[in-house]
């Protein structure tokens, strides 16, 4: 059944909107996914701060420009393709994509449910491929514990280092006049 030309506006509008408050934008494939499986992912993700649309890729396309958050070709996207969108965090879109993959993929029938179809990250359209990278970039927080992390080891590690080293000359230096009066 055809969409009216009154609900792809008011689809493209709304579309428009979330991506001008957008930090992250990902386009997932989810051609083998059931209804079911779409509706969890979908629930899983708003519980997370973001939304999946499924709606016509052109008006992805157009809806990205009019944001003006990146002009690609809707022609990059291939099969059936939704947009998961996060108003927080530019990489969790892809990151959410790679844990669905992980999770509704059946490897030993070779079947992926939901795979990458491409991410709009820093102004500039990403293909599957680079998409699939991006979701492999640690989060913000991981980012600043793990830099947090190793400064605060850094100390440690230079105190045992010192202390142990200094221990041993101590100690010879202790004993030492016990052995000078022998």
């Amino acid at each position: 059944m055809a969409t009216s030309k009154a609900k792809k506006s008011g689809q493209l509008t709304a579309l428009t909107e979330k991506f001008k408050g957008a930090q992250g934008v990902a386009f997932v494939n989810f051609n083998l996914a059931t209804v079911e499986e779409v509706q969890a992912v979908r629930r899983d993700l708003r519980s997370k701060g973001m939304s999946y649309t499924v709606i016509k890729k052109t008006l992805m396309a157009i809806a990205a420009r009019d944001a003006g958050i990146c002009e690609f070709d809707s022609d990059n996207l291939e099969g059936s393709v939704a947009v998961i969108v996060s108003s927080d965090d530019a990489i969790a879109p892809a990151s959410a994509i790679k844990d669905m993959k992980k999770k509704y993929s059946l490897p030993k029938k070779k079947i992926v449910k939901f795979d990458f179809a491409g991410a709009i990250f820093e102004g500039a359209f990403l293909s599957a491929a680079e998409t699939a990278i991006l979701a492999d970039t640690p989060s913000r927080e991981e980012s600043i514990a793990k830099i947090l992390g190793a400064l605060r080891s850094g100390p440690q590690k230079l105190h045992g280092i010192l202390n142990s080293g200094l221990q041993r000359p101590y100690n010879v230096l202790k004993n030492a006049d016990k052995f000078a009066t022998a």
